[in-house]
């Protein structure tokens, strides 16, 4: 789910900057003995649809855990944030890679830790207050069993294999599991592909866990004797059956760093637009038509979503002026999407602590989720102005000494 990567200022490759595809040397000089033509690299940059697409993602997952009815195919908002994080982190790597000769694994998991500890260690706080002067069932695997594997990040297998408790406050973080697991194997291979100049191996090692990931999925489901909930929570909540929507992710991020997603042409440009507005139509009905449980949704939807969502990432990348980015990149939802990792972390437990008709409110639905709402945002905002944009404005100015 949502990381809410930012794009360091040292990240940005400056326009007169020469860069190399992935994986290739760059002399000492800075920049290859046949630079790439100006229109063909490729800069990250700021690009507001791909923080804007957060908030919308949010919503849906806002939305569904609020009843756990309306907007039942909302685990396709999850398929968005995996794609877009491979897409993100396989972008910055190779970008680095190609101006540096070299990825450094220090700064890569410096970037991470700044960025993603300090709101969940924030979280972990705010829960333990909580527990203070509440009094939570089963508190030792809902309330600190779940702070565990979250910040160890292996949610995903105790979800995965059924040792998880029922409605734990922090059972959402089992895809940042996924991600942050992915996030160690992915930078470790691109420093291999990198250090042994091996341009073609990057892409080789994003295919093959494509394959890989689908192969393992499939053979949980029709290797079983009978599909269940057991299959399709083993399937569903893992690492390694989930991993294909990140690995497509990084597939886009190794094309966008040689440059094959910048000026394409009109025909190719109208046939994305129209493959964007098809894939935004499908992932509609998903949210609407498509709940958890159904082996059809493993087999079939999980695929489906995953490549609708990189048709959707591509059309933001090459349409950054078309009509669908500038309404996705508006600034209230580019806002919301900076937002969108510790939203995501604190709504869960506020959630649970605020259930309608629980702990002596007895409100109806819409006034306590508004009470919900209203606290998850100003947490959420909270952190943002007086925690993650200070570190984040911290990590830039160390990057540039």
């Amino acid at each position: 789910m949502p990381d809410g990567e930012q794009i360091p200022v040292a990240d940005v490759v400056p326009a007169d900057h020469k860069t190399a595809p992935v994986g290739e040397a760059v002399p000492a000089g800075g920049s290859t003995t046949e630079p790439p033509a100006p229109e063909s690299r490729f800069r990250l940059g700021n690009r507001p649809p791909l923080t804007g697409i957060r908030a919308l993602a949010l919503f849906t997952v806002l939305t569904y855990h609020s009843n756990f009815k309306t907007l039942p195919g909302t685990w396709a908002a999850i398929q968005v944030f995996f794609v877009l994080s491979g897409f993100l982190i396989t972008a910055m790597l190779a970008g680095e890679g190609a101006r540096n000769g070299r990825i450094s694994l220090k700064r890569f998991y410096a970037r991470r830790g700044v960025r993603l500890v300090p709101p969940l260690v924030l979280t972990v706080v705010l829960l333990a207050i909580y527990a203070s002067f509440v009094n939570v069932a089963d508190a030792s695997q809902r309330l600190w069993g779940d702070s565990a594997a979250a910040m160890f990040y292996y949610a995903d297998y105790r979800q995965a294999f059924g040792h998880a408790p029922f409605f734990g406050y922090l059972a959402q973080t089992w895809s940042l599991s996924i991600e942050e697991q992915f996030y160690i194997i992915w930078s470790v291979l691109m420093v291999a592909a990198v250090a042994m100049h091996r341009h073609r191996l990057a892409y080789g090692l994003a295919i093959a866990g494509i394959i890989a990931s689908t192969i393992d999925r499939l053979w949980l489901v029709y290797g079983s004797p009978h599909y269940n909930t057991a299959v399709f929570t083993r399937v569903y909540y893992a690492f390694d059956p989930r991993a294909d929507a990140l690995f497509l992710g990084c597939l886009l991020g190794l094309l966008a760093a040689d440059g094959h997603l910048n000026k394409w042409k009109n025909w190719s440009t109208r046939l994305l637009i129209a493959a964007a507005t098809a894939s935004t139509a499908f992932l509609v009905w998903i949210l609407l038509y498509a709940p958890l449980f159904r082996e059809n949704l493993i087999v079939w939807w999980l695929p489906l979503t995953t490549l609708a969502s990189a048709v959707i990432i591509v059309y933001f990348v090459i349409c950054p002026m078309g009509i669908g980015s500038r309404l996705v990149g508006i600034g209230v939802l580019v806002f919301i999407g900076d937002l969108s990792y510790t939203v995501y972390l604190v709504h869960f437990p506020v959630y649970l602590a605020l259930e309608p008709g629980v702990y002596g409110t007895h409100w109806a639905y819409w006034p306590t989720e508004l009470l919900r709402l209203a606290i998850i945002f100003a947490i959420a905002i909270a952190s943002w102005f007086f925690i993650e944009k200070p570190l984040m404005s911290w990590r830039q100015r160390s990057a540039a000494k």
